[in-house]
């Protein structure tokens, strides 16, 4: 199996997708709430959120495969769902790679590829398709039928087959997730690489936090049919605007307090929170590595109470001894602390996220 290449191919139209206010419901059942988020050209926005919090029909909203019961879908200026507007799926310029790839078992490599094509002049289309084989590094299997590729090359053949009609948005439902781990960040990333080469915009549907960290451009972090979350990765995991969308995005300590004075008093110290009221019931969260070790006299002292060896880290699970509160420490894995042993821990107050009422539902 080839690599991908970094053939030059025309570039795709600019997106700009606009979404404006899309709700759908099932009934009583409400799966997504007045959805508004816009893509730039070339962008690659990632959808990520739990089973059932409505990222892929999100998705299929865009693609047209479902109808949206209000808002406005809006693509390059055209308006494709919207009141008395709905362009068909085959209509709106929109590629589409499933989950299970939805390869014809019938076709070979080629015809699948070509199959977006049709009503084309039969040179273009064969140029076409040698075009994106090779681009996508499967050029050797177009004569191939699809229970002879590997996971590997059916991803590469699905993704050739979505960039095949020069689409000017490729929307992708968990794309990655059939492949072992090691082949999926190969695949992932030459992936990336050419939908950048190519400036598509992309929509990419993931429930993994770290992958959908690895690869947005943006993130939109989805719960229960509302976007709980949307920046930058970097902004999403190191602010993020609630205690959910902290947690979904990694492991994390919460510990409880009341705010007095401007001020949420905690076991680990004392932290800011001037706007929140009196008496709010707040959480202070931080990550394992907001914790270092210290001498017991010059921080809190804790026991260990359990090691998980994480590879190049060693999670250390404590029990701060004046309060009870359980913490997690992340440590260098070459020599971790015994279990049961005394230790004292400092928090660094710049990483620490306080939580008010609202933020904690």
């Amino acid at each position: 199996m080839g690599r991908m290449t970094a053939a030059p191919l025309p570039p795709a139209p600019a997106p700009a997708l606009v979404l404006d206010a899309l709700s759908r419901r099932f009934g009583a059942v409400t799966a997504l709430e007045t959805i508004s988020l816009s893509l730039a050209e070339g962008e690659i926005l990632c959808l990520l959120g739990a089973s059932g919090c409505g990222k892929s029909t999100l998705l299929r909203l865009i693609a047209g495969i479902e109808r949206p019961d209000s808002g406005t879908v809006t693509l390059s200026g055209r308006v494709l769902s919207g009141p008395g507007v709905f362009v068909e799926p085959e209509a709106r310029g929109i590629g589409f790679m499933f989950q299970d790839y939805a390869l014809f078992p019938h076709l070979s490599v080629a015809e699948n590829v070509a199959f977006g094509l049709r009503g084309q002049p039969r040179g273009q289309v064969q140029a076409r398709v040698a075009e994106v084989l090779a681009v996508a590094g499967v050029g050797s299997l177009a004569e191939r039928y699809p229970h002879m590729l590997s996971g590997g090359e059916s991803q590469r053949v699905a993704l050739a087959r979505a960039l095949a009609p020069r689409p000017g948005l490729l929307l992708m439902d968990e794309p990655f997730s059939n492949l072992d781990q090691g082949l999926r960040e190969t695949v992932r990333a030459e992936t990336l690489a050419l939908l950048r080469q190519m400036r598509v915009g992309a929509i990419i549907v993931t429930h993994d936090p770290a992958e959908a960290l690895a690869v947005a451009d943006r993130l939109a972090l989805m719960h229960r049919g509302r976007i709980e979350a949307l920046a930058e990765p970097r902004q999403v995991y190191h602010s993020p605007p609630t205690l959910y969308a902290a947690r979904f995005l990694g492991p994390g300590t919460a510990l409880p307090g009341v705010v007095r004075g401007g001020v949420l008093a905690t076991p680990l110290g004392r932290f800011d929170a001037p706007d929140l009221a009196e008496g709010a019931a707040a959480v202070a969260f931080f990550r394992p590595q907001a914790l270092s070790l210290c001498d017991p006299a010059e921080g809190a002292a804790a026991r260990v109470t359990a090691c998980a060896f994480l590879g190049a880290q060693e999670r250390l699970s404590l029990r701060l001894e004046e309060s009870g509160a359980e913490v997690q420490l992340d440590l260098p894995a070459a020599q971790p602390p015994r279990a049961l042993s005394r230790i004292g821990v400092r928090l660094d107050p710049d990483a620490v996220r306080v939580f008010g009422p609202s933020a904690q539902m």
